[in-house]
């Protein structure tokens, strides 16, 4: 028997974007958030698609556009942030835009 306290697990999809959001930042080695520049309204939907884990197929069919066209707009999303990543593209959306 172990004397450790049992830790129940919790998968991704249990927890709200916002809180993965923030783990995720926690380990991030970003100081300070990019400015944003301007986002069209197609680029925050798929960037919050993209805070839950979606894969580019999976938006592309949810939104009825190319898989071009999503990837596309998730670069111009990522760059618009200046993020590092598509997740945290997705995080610091959620963070800003709710």
């Amino acid at each position: 028997m172990s004397v450790y306290p049992t830790v129940p697990v919790v998968t991704r999809d249990e927890l709200a974007a916002d809180v993965v959001c923030e783990v995720y930042e926690l380990g991030s080695r970003r100081k300070a958030p990019a400015a944003v520049r301007e986002l069209t309204s197609r680029q925050v939907t798929i960037g919050r698609m993209l805070a839950t884990g979606a894969k580019d197929a999976a938006i592309a069919h949810e939104l009825g556009l190319s898989l071009r066209t999503i990837r596309a707009e998730i670069s111009a999303l990522i760059a618009g942030l200046g993020a590092k990543s598509r997740f945290q593209a997705g995080c610091l959306l959620v963070r800003r835009f709710g």
